[in-house]
C-alpha cells in the first residue's frame, strides 16, 4: 500500500505545481474498451461459467520525457459468472485503481511505437447472487505490452495487453488526447516563401580621412621697371588665388551578418519550447549586445531545429516554438519585435549524423542570425 500511495502522491503535488493549461504538450487524458478475462476462486463449491467480459478503462498521464510517462487509473473489469455444485448462479465483479509508469520505444515499425508498461493495482471484486468467492483487497504489481498510432497531433490511438495476475488480464483498445491548444498549420505557414540568409561577407571598415586643403601657390610676377626720369619703378603683384579644397564622399553604411547558436540540450528544457536558466542567461547577454547605440540593427531571423526523435510534424512545432520562445524574450528585454522573423525547419536541416546520440545533441539547436551595421565592431557574446 504504502509504494501506491507515494506514487500516487507524486503525480498529485507535480498536477498542483503546473497548471493544466501551461502544460498543455505534457499531459494527456484516455479511456479503453476491451475483453478481460477472469477466474475467481470459489473453492470446491463454486466454479466458473463464463470469464469474459467488457472491461472498461479510464486514466490520466504525464509526459515526463519523449520515452517515460506516468500514469493513474481506475479500471472495471466486468463480471465472471459462477455456478455451484447444486446448480446455483451468481457472478463476481472486478474493479481496480492504481498508477503505472508506460516506456515508449524511440522508433517506430509501420507507423507504430511499442510501448511497455509496468505498475502496481489495488483490487476490488464484489459479490453477486450467492457467490462465495475470495476478496481481493490488495495490492499486486503487473505489466503490460502494446503500440500507439498517431491519429493526429494530439490525438493516439492505444492497443495493448496487461496482465495482473492469475485470476485476471484484459486485452483493451482506447485512445489518449492531449488538450494542446489549436495552432495554424504549419505548412500553411510553409507557403510564405522564406527570407534568404545570404553567406556570410568579411567587411573592413576603413576610417574617413581627414580632409586636407591643398594650396596651389602661383609664381610672383617680375616687377616691370619703366627706365625714364624722374618717376619711381612701378610693381604690379597679382592677388594670391584662393585654396582649392576637395571633399571626398562618406563611405555608404556597410552592413554585415552575426550568428549566434543556442544548444537545445542545455538552453530548453527536453521536449519543451521553455527555456532553461543557461539559455535566458545567453539571451541576456546577447540582447545587451544588440542594445549597443553603436550597433544598428536591420533585421534578425530566428530559425529552430530539432533531431529526428519523435514524429516529423511534432518536430516542426516543436522547432517553430522555441523559435518563438526566443524572438518574445528579446522582445521583452528591448529588442524591436518588428524587426524579428522566425521559422521551424524541425528535422529536416541536420548538422550530424542522427544515428549518435552526440550528433543528435548538435541537431537540436536554435540559430540566430543578426543583420546590422556599426562605425566599430561589436563582439557578440
Amino acid at each position: 500500500m504504502l509504494p501506491f500511495l507515494l506514487l500516487l502522491g507524486g503525480i498529485t503535488s507535480t498536477v498542483l505545481a503546473n497548471p493544466l493549461g501551461r502544460l498543455a504538450d505534457q499531459w494527456y487524458v484516455g479511456g479503453s474498451l476491451g475483453q478481460s478475462n477472469m477466474n475467481p476462486d470459489g473453492g470446491d463449491t463454486w466454479k466458473t461459467s463464463d470469464d469474459n467480459d467488457i472491461a472498461k478503462k479510464v486514466y490520466i498521464g504525464k509526459n515526463v520525457s519523449n520515452q517515460l510517462s506516468l500514469e493513474a487509473f481506475w479500471a472495471d473489469f466486468g463480471d465472471a459468472k459462477l455456478t455451484s455444485n447444486t446448480n446455483a448462479h451468481g457472478s463476481v465483479n472486478y474493479n481496480a485503481i492504481g498508477a503505472n509508469a508506460v516506456y515508449k520505444a524511440p522508433y517506430k515499425i509501420a507507423g507504430l511505437r511499442p510501448i511497455g508498461k509496468l505498475g502496481v493495482a489495488k483490487f476490488n471484486n464484489k459479490d453477486k447472487g450467492d457467490v462465495s468467492s475470495t476478496q481481493k483487497h490488495m495490492l499486486t504489481i503487473f505489466g503490460g505490452v502494446g503500440a500507439e498510432y498517431d491519429l493526429s497531433e494530439n490525438l493516439k490511438l492505444r492497443s495493448e495487453f496487461e496482465y495482473y495476475d492469475t485470476d485476471i488480464n484484459q486485452f483493451s483498445v482506447g485512445v489518449n488526447w492531449t488538450p494542446q491548444p489549436r495552432r495554424r498549420s504549419f505548412i500553411a505557414r510553409q507557403q510564405r516563401p522564406l527570407p534568404v540568409v545570404k553567406k556570410e561577407t568579411k567587411i573592413v571598415y576603413v576610417p574617413k580621412e581627414k580632409v586636407v586643403p591643398i594650396y596651389i601657390p602661383q609664381p610672383a610676377p617680375k616687377p616691370i621697371i619703366i627706365r625714364e626720369p624722374a618717376p619711381k619703378p612701378v610693381i604690379i603683384r597679382e592677388p594670391a588665388p584662393k585654396p582649392i579644397i576637395i571633399h571626398k564622399a562618406a563611405p555608404k553604411p556597410q552592413y554585415r551578418i552575426v550568428h549566434k547558436t543556442l544548444s537545445g540540450g542545455s538552453h530548453f528544457a527536453s521536449g519543451s519550447a521553455k527555456l532553461t536558466f543557461d539559455g535566458k542567461d545567453a539571451l541576456n547577454r546577447l540582447s545587451q549586445d544588440l542594445r549597443n547605440k553603436k550597433f544598428s540593427i536591420k533585421s534578425i531571423l530566428i530559425t529552430g531545429h530539432t533531431d529526428s526523435v519523435g514524429s516529423e510534424r511534432s518536430n516542426r512545432v516543436l522547432s517553430y516554438n522555441r523559435a518563438n520562445t526566443v524572438a518574445n524574450y528579446l522582445a521583452a528585454r528591448g529588442i524591436n519585435r518588428g524587426l524579428i522573423n522566425t521559422q521551424g525547419m524541425g528535422e529536416s536541416q541536420p548538422v550530424a549524423s542522427n544515428k549518435t546520440k552526440y550528433g543528435r545533441a548538435q541537431n537540436r539547436r536554435v540559430e540566430i542570425a543578426i543583420k546590422g551595421s556599426s562605425k566599430e565592431m561589436v563582439k557578440i557574446r
